[in-house]
């Protein structure tokens, strides 16, 4: 009976379960003319919300709707997740390149979970992030050898105009170019506000069958197609609003709109690099299917305990969207071959502030990049230990300059380069 206790404690070790959740925050501490200090307090919120994340404990978590500044992140940190017996999570580094009065950001479990890179793949309107994580096999130190998840989060362009609707597509556009370019493959999650009324719209279908490489196409988990907006039979999926009637700060109506969604790419479906989707994960947490344009607790709401019920109906006008993945028996993949090819270097051109690299030669990356005037004056140097790297160039001039990245004592790379 020992023996076989060991046994199944072992393969249950092994068989791990990463939990995922994506939660729109209803500006959380940024105050506006209808959503106060008063009733959208940043204190009350984050024991809110403290209650959700305590409950459901995820081990990946990406949010749309933060207050700008990277104090805001900290205060979520410090008084939402990582209280009372919860001290495991981190965040990643505060961006805000679109000057947005709201950003995104990932929160991890750092017992699972470390943090590689991270980039912005467009920053039409707000930033769209790119996370990179890499997940702590129980033999890494051994192996030096592990599986990698991509979370990419947005929060699109709002409404339904035709001009409303080109934003989102050129925002989605911009992000699949990138995620193209720099050769991200493998387990890659989209998630966030999508803030699109259904299947059809272009952005979304770009999404879905991206023309110029079948490689990184997104998918549904749950494959519900259709119209989302307003429609009955969706109700099961809905996630935006939370109440009806009038109410200051929150968005009113009822439940009636499926704006928040995470979806996965083909080898999270396939489960051929690692980590895998598992089938009935995903639900809009609170969400019963009796919630048609009416609010979350009338009527009674028994999908959640009731102190889940409250703190989601208190805390946001959205629901958070949640799904699961297992770790499959190929998670010994390497890591050179979930997101890049080898022998490569690639880099924005032109340039305006920022030199952003993708670098990688039979699995080695780490050297210098050295930036040269076309006389061969050295301008700028910089260490790298990273596959994906950024620069900072906005102090050079205007004019074509020459790169040259080294390593192992020999010059691996030179190219050319255009400041504008």
């Amino acid at each position: 009976m020992l023996l076989l206790l060991l046994v199944s404690a072992r393969a249950a070790n092994s068989q791990d379960t990463i939990s995922v959740m994506n939660y729109n925050l209803l500006y959380y501490g940024y105050y506006t003319d209808f959503c106060t200090y008063e009733n959208n307090n940043v204190d009350v919120k984050a024991q809110n919300l403290h209650t959700i994340i305590n409950y459901f404990r995820p081990d990946v978590f990406t949010v749309c709707e933060l207050g700008r500044n990277a104090s805001t992140a900290d205060h979520l940190l410090n008084n939402a997740l990582n209280k009372n017996d919860i001290d495991f999570y981190a965040r990643a580094a505060y961006t805000n390149t679109a000057n947005s009065s709201i950003v995104n950001m990932l929160y991890y479990n750092t017992n699972k979970f470390g943090l590689v890179s991270q980039a912005i793949p467009s920053n039409i309107l707000r930033d769209i992030n790119l996370y990179k994580l890499y997940y702590k096999a129980e033999d890494l130190a051994q192996t030096n050898d592990t599986i990698f998840l991509v979370c990419i989060v947005a929060h699109l362009k709002a409404g339904s105009t035709a001009d409303d609707q080109q934003v989102r597509t050129n925002m989605i556009n911009s992000m699949m170019t990138y995620i193209d370019y720099f050769n991200y493959r493998g387990n890659i999650m989209f998630m966030g506000d999508f803030n699109m009324n259904s299947s059809y719209e272009t952005a979304y279908q770009q999404l879905l069958y991206y023309t110029n490489n079948s490689d990184i196409r997104f998918n549904d988990p749950i494959n519900k197609p259709g119209q989302w907006y307003n429609n009955s039979s969706m109700a099961m999926y809905h996630t935006q609003s939370t109440r009806s009637g009038s109410a200051s700060c929150f968005v009113t109506g009822g439940l009636d709109d499926r704006y928040d969604l995470i979806l996965v790419s083909n080898d999270l479906l396939s489960g051929n690099r690692g980590f895998k989707y598992i089938p009935d994960s995903y639900i809009a947490i609170g969400q019963d299917g009796q919630r048609f344009n009416m609010s979350l607790i009338d009527p009674p709401n028994y999908s959640q305990p009731p102190e889940i019920i409250n703190a989601l109906y208190y805390f946001s006008d959205h629901l958070p969207v949640v799904l699961k993945l297992e770790i499959t028996e190929n998670q010994t993949t390497h890591t050179s071959n979930n997101f890049v090819t080898k022998n490569y270097f690639r880099f924005n051109n032109p340039v305006r502030d920022v030199l952003e690299i993708v670098v990688n030669f039979d699995d080695f990356f780490k050297g210098k990049i050295t930036i040269l005037d076309l006389l061969g004056n050295r301008i700028l140097s910089s260490e790298i230990n990273e596959i994906h790297n950024i620069i900072n160039v906005s102090d050079l001039l205007p004019g074509l300059f020459v790169i040259m990245f080294e390593a192992e004592n020999k010059i691996m790379h030179v190219d050319k380069f255009v400041k504008i």
